[in-house]
C-alpha cells in the first residue's frame, strides 16, 4: 500500500482519535489560534465583496444571466434568511438593469481587491492551524488570493450555469412531469454541495504555507459543508418562527442577518481546517505542528 493510501486511510480514521477526542482537540485549537475572531474578519471581508461578486457572476454568465439570477435567488431563499435574501434580491435586480461595462469595471475591481483580501485572512488562519509562519513575499500572497477569486467565481458560475442547463437536458431526453422535478431539486443540490466541497478543497490546499496532496473531499471539508447547509437551514427556521431581527435591528436587520450568516459559513471553512490539522498532527504519518514539509518525503 503506498504512502498516499495510508494516509487517506489514517484521515478518515480522524488519525486514530476517537470521535470525543477530536471534539476536544479541535475545540482547543480553535479556541487556541482565536478562529471565532478570525472568522469574523473573513466575513467582514466576504461582505464586502458580495455585491460585486454577484455583479461578476451575472455579467460572466453572458447570454443566460436572468436564469443564472432566478437560480441563485431561488438558491438564497432556501438557505439565507427572508431580510437577508430580500437584500440579495435587490441587488440582483439593480445589477441586471446596470449597464455591464459598469459592473465589469468598477465592481470586479472591488471584487478583486475584497474578496482576495478575504482569501489572505483564509490563509492567515490555516497558517495558524497548522502552527507555521508564513514565508511567502506578499505579493505572492495577493497574488494567489486574487487567482483563486477569480477560480471560486468561475466555479460557482459554472455550477450556477449548470443548474440552468440541466432542466434543458431533460427535456431533450424528452424526461417530463414529476420525475423531471425530483431530477432537477436533486441535481442543484448536488451541485451545491459539489460547489461547496471543491471551494472548500482549493482554499486547504492554496492557504496554508504547508506541503500537502491535494484531496477533494476530506474530513474537515465534508463536515464543514453538512454543517453549513444544516447551519443555514436551521438558522432559517429559528427566524421564521423565532424571533424576528426587524424589531431590534429595523431596516438594518437584512444586512445584520446576511453579515451572521456569512460569519457561520466562515467559521464552517475555519473549523473544518482546524479539524483536518488535529487529525494530520494526531496521525501516525501526519506532520507535527509547525512543520511545512512532510517528513516522510523522499527526494
Amino acid at each position: 500500500m503506498s504512502l498516499t493510501s495510508v494516509r487517506l486511510r489514517e484521515a478518515w480514521n480522524w488519525g486514530g482519535l476517537p470521535a470525543w477526542k477530536l471534539a476536544v482537540h479541535t475545540y482547543e485549537a480553535v479556541d487556541r489560534h482565536e478562529t471565532l475572531d478570525r472568522a469574523a474578519v473573513v466575513a467582514f471581508w466576504t461582505m464586502l465583496a458580495f455585491v460585486p461578486f454577484l455583479g461578476a457572476i451575472l455579467s460572466l454568465a453572458l447570454g443566460y444571466a436572468d436564469r443564472v439570477a432566478t437560480q441563485l435567488l431561488a438558491l438564497t431563499r432556501t438557505l439565507l434568511p427572508g431580510e437577508a435574501q430580500a437584500i440579495v434580491k435587490g441587488q440582483v435586480e439593480k445589477i441586471r438593469t446596470s449597464p455591464a461595462v459598469g459592473i465589469l469595471s468598477f465592481s470586479f475591481l472591488v471584487l478583486l481587491w475584497s474578496a482576495s483580501s478575504a482569501f489572505v485572512a483564509v490563509m492567515d488562519a490555516t497558517n495558524a492551524a497548522y502552527g507555521v509562519r508564513d514565508s511567502r513575499p506578499w505579493w505572492k500572497r495577493r497574488l494567489m488570493a486574487i487567482v483563486l477569486t477569480v477560480v471560486e467565481s468561475a466555479l460557482l458560475v459554472g455550477a450556477s450555469l449548470l443548474i440552468v442547463l440541466w432542466p434543458q437536458f431533460l427535456d431533450w431526453l424528452e424526461v417530463r412531469g414529476p420525475a423531471e422535478a425530483a431530477l432537477a431539486t436533486a441535481v442543484q443540490w448536488l451541485v451545491v454541495v459539489a460547489a461547496l466541497l471543491a471551494s472548500f478543497a482549493i482554499a486547504y490546499y492554496f492557504a496554508p504555507n504547508v506541503e500537502q496532496e491535494w484531496e477533494w473531499i476530506t474530513p474537515g471539508s465534508m463536515l464543514g459543508v453538512l454543517v453549513l447547509i444544516g447551519l443555514s437551514l436551521g438558522f432559517r427556521l429559528y427566524l421564521r418562527f423565532g424571533v424576528s431581527y426587524s424589531e431590534t435591528y429595523g431596516a438594518l436587520a437584512g444586512v445584520v442577518l446576511l453579515l451572521l450568516w456569512l460569519y457561520l459559513a466562515s467559521l464552517t471553512l475555519l473549523v473544518g481546517a482546524e479539524i483536518n490539522c488535529v487529525i494530520e498532527h494526531a496521525a501516525p504519518h501526519g506532520k507535527a505542528p509547525g512543520q511545512k514539509v512532510d517528513p516522510d518525503k523522499k527526494e
